[in-house]
């Protein structure tokens, strides 16, 4: 399962205090929250439901304005560790790359494992009704960098 429970929330906030700036801590943490599972238990549909109910309703915990309680349409988690991932915003780990809206981000130099969750259910279903699809992959990254956190996943 990907990021949970007390541990967690520790790790998360030490990042707060190591980043320093509120609005970037918070864009990290988020990025923590769902786009990383440095260890997945397994990799397919019943995964996909579950990371994706425990995602969302973690982010709904964390805005004070959450919105609808209603699935979301696709999400990728990156298995890998932390500091792999943070490696693509720095020269030896990833490259610039600009994006179909001009944006430049930073790709990664070498491939990782993802998970890309679609879910399958109809727009506007509670979030308890979702059910999503597992496609894996082993493919470069795309993500924004801040200070070198990542801070954006781009699907790629």
């Amino acid at each position: 399962m990907a990021l949970k429970g007390p541990p967690v929330l520790l790790l998360l906030a030490a990042a707060l205090v190591l980043l320093g700036a509120p609005a970037t801590a918070d864009q990290y943490q988020k990025f923590l929250l769902q786009h990383v599972d440095a260890n997945p238990t397994g990799r397919n549909d019943k995964y996909c439901t579950k990371q994706m109910h425990y995602v969302l309703n973690e982010l709904r915990r964390l805005d004070p304005n959450p919105g609808k309680n209603t699935c979301k349409k696709i999400n990728t988690f990156i298995h890998a560790n932390i500091n792999a991932i943070r490696a693509v915003c720095t020269k030896g780990g990833g490259t610039d790359y600009q994006t179909k809206s001009n944006q430049i981000m930073r790709q990664s130099l070498h491939k990782f494992n993802i998970t890309t969750c679609i879910c399958t259910s109809r727009e506007g279903t509670p979030l308890k009704k979702c059910k999503y699809q597992t496609a894996a992959d082993f493919r470069m990254i795309v993500i924004a960098c801040n200070d070198g956190f990542p801070m954006h996943f781009e699907e790629s």
